[in-house]
C-alpha cells in the first residue's frame, strides 16, 4: 500500500470496502460507549438465538408436537401463538389483532431506546445488557408477527399435569431483562437515598 503525506499527517490509501465500513463505523461509535456495545451485543445474540431456535423446531417438530426432555418437567412443543408472551390473549390470527400488537411493541422499542439514552447518560452498563435482553426478544417476536402473524412458542415447563403456557426465547429474554432492570432500578434508588 502507498503512503501520501498531507499536511505533515500520514495516510495510507486503501479502499474501504462497504462490508468493511459497515462493520468498522459502529465498532468506532460502540468503543466509545460500552453500555451501546453492551446493548448491541446481547441484542443481536438474542434475537440470533431467537430466530435460530424458532427455525430449528418448525423444521424438524410437527404442529402441536411435543417430545419430553427434561424428567417430568419440561418438553419441546411447537405451537402458534397470535397472542402475547406465555399465550395471553392467544386465539384466532386476524390483522387487525396482529396490527395492535404489532405497534405495542414499537411503542415499547421506543421505551426501551428511552431508557438506553438515560443508561448512558448514566454510565449505565448493566441497564444496557438489560435493555439488550428486552429489545432483542421484542424484536424477536416482532419479526415472527409480522412475517407469520403469529410467534412460535417451543418451550413448555410443567409440573404433574400443570403447565405454564408455552414460551420461546424471546419471551423469556424479555421477562428475565424486566425483572433485572427493575430490581436494578430499585436498589439503585434505595442507593441513592
Amino acid at each position: 500500500m502507498e503512503s501520501s503525506n498531507r499536511g505533515g499527517l500520514v495516510e495510507k490509501n486503501r479502499l474501504l470496502f462497504p462490508v468493511e465500513k459497515c462493520i468498522v463505523w459502529p465498532m468506532k461509535i460502540w468503543g466509545k460507549q460500552p453500555i451501546l456495545m453492551s446493548f448491541g451485543v446481547v441484542l443481536g445474540g438474542v434475537l440470533a438465538l431467537d430466530q435460530i431456535t424458532k427455525y430449528l423446531i418448525t423444521k424438524h417438530l410437527f404442529m402441536n408436537q411435543s417430545i419430553p426432555i427434561g424428567r417430568g418437567w419440561i418438553n419441546l412443543v411447537y405451537i402458534h401463538n397470535s397472542g402475547v408472551a406465555f399465550g395471553f390473549f392467544n386465539g384466532p390470527k386476524n390483522l387487525s389483532k396482529t396490527l395492535l400488537l404489532s405497534g405495542i411493541t414499537l411503542v415499547a422499542v421506543g421505551v426501551v431506546f428511552y431508557f438506553l439514552w438515560r443508561a448512558t447518560r448514566e454510565r449505565n452498563i448493566k441497564q444496557g445488557i438489560f435493555l439488550g435482553m428486552i429489545c432483542g426478544g421484542a424484536l424477536g417476536n416482532l419479526i415472527d408477527r409480522v412475517r407469520f402473524g403469529s410467534v412460535t412458542d417451543f418451550i413448555d415447563i410443567y409440573y404433574k399435569n400443570i403447565h405454564w403456557p408455552a414460551f420461546n426465547v424471546a419471551d423469556a429474554s424479555i421477562s428475565v431483562g424486566i425483572i433485572l432492570l427493575v430490581l436494578q432500578l430499585m436498589l439503585g434508588k434505595s442507593e441513592k437515598t
